[in-house]
């Protein structure tokens, strides 16, 4: 498994291949490979942890590691379908919002720091394994179809009014403020975050969620 330190040079390479035409190939196999490491992180944590770990909240700065892999996902899930390919979210489209056994269908934004652990507990972690491979995959050949034109499309209101009637964000303020943030964005944006600082950050903290309950 690579260091933070290598993930973070790979994601700077990335970062500043993307921004012209010459070297944007380039910049979307550096964001590839980044997401791949993510992979093999995704992998080491449901290999290490049981049920049980999943729905642990040591740390005062950290959720859960459930919690964390449930947003991050939904979030990639919505950016990349419907507001750069245009289509139904996988988690309608393979039945995760049954698979999952999800008592909510949004991003979780708005749920409160004491209802993480209930919420965690509610997930199936076998399919939680398999919405998260599912969209990796998906956003990877989203990435991979991606032009240096492609990249600087900026989202459009009709996208956006999809993006708000898919009810992937709750209309709570303390999370509908991401339909603007991400509308704000163009493609070569959403490449930035969310399909790469975002899992960055979160699986950062899944990693000291597990160093604290594995020593």
């Amino acid at each position: 498994m690579t260091t933070k330190q290598e993930r973070s040079a790979i994601f700077k390479s990335f970062q500043s291949n993307i921004k012209k035409n010459v070297s944007f190939d380039e910049g979307k196999a550096n964001l590839l490979t980044l997401r791949n490491k993510l992979t093999e992180i995704c992998d080491y944590i449901f290999d290490v942890c049981n049920n049980e770990d999943f729905c642990k909240m040591p740390l005062k700065t950290d959720k859960t590691i459930a919690y964390y892999l449930y947003h991050l996902n939904r979030i990639e899930d919505a950016t990349s379908n419907i507001l750069i390919a245009g289509k139904e979210q996988l988690f309608f489209t393979e039945n995760f919002d049954k698979r999952l056994t999800s008592p909510i269908i949004t991003t979780g934004n708005e749920i409160a720091r004491d209802g993480l652990i209930e919420f965690s507990k509610a997930l199936d972690i076998k399919q939680l394994r398999e919405y998260v491979t599912t969209v990796m995959a998906n956003t990877n050949e989203i990435v991979k179809s991606l032009s240096f034109d492609d990249s600087k499309t900026k989202i459009s209101e009709e996208r956006k009014a999809e993006a708000v009637k898919s009810n992937a964000v709750s209309i709570d303020e303390s999370a509908f403020w991401l339909i603007d943030y991400w509308c704000s964005k163009t493609y070569a944006g959403l490449m930035l975050m969310p399909f790469s600082r975002h899992p960055m950050l979160h699986l950062d903290g899944c990693l000291r969620i597990i160093n604290k309950i594995k020593k």
